[in-house]
């Protein structure tokens, strides 16, 4: 699932659209979820994963 971090190597994120960096804040809120054990790994892979599919699906439409 690291296809958004080697994109990001590439892309300026500035240039991405607002629902970008909201995806990426929702990737941090759940990490600290996760971490201060709110949520269990279940759910926060789940959400991860689903995160990282809608973020790839940006950048995918913004590189073309």
């Amino acid at each position: 699932m690291n296809f958004v971090d080697e994109d990001l190597n590439y892309t300026n994120t500035k240039e991405l659209p607002k629902e970008y960096l909201i995806l990426k804040l929702r990737m941090t809120f759940n990490q600290i979820l996760y971490e201060k054990e709110i949520i269990s790994l279940d759910i926060y892979d789940k959400m991860q994963i689903h995160l990282f599919k809608k973020m790839d699906k940006i950048l995918l439409e913004y590189k073309t």
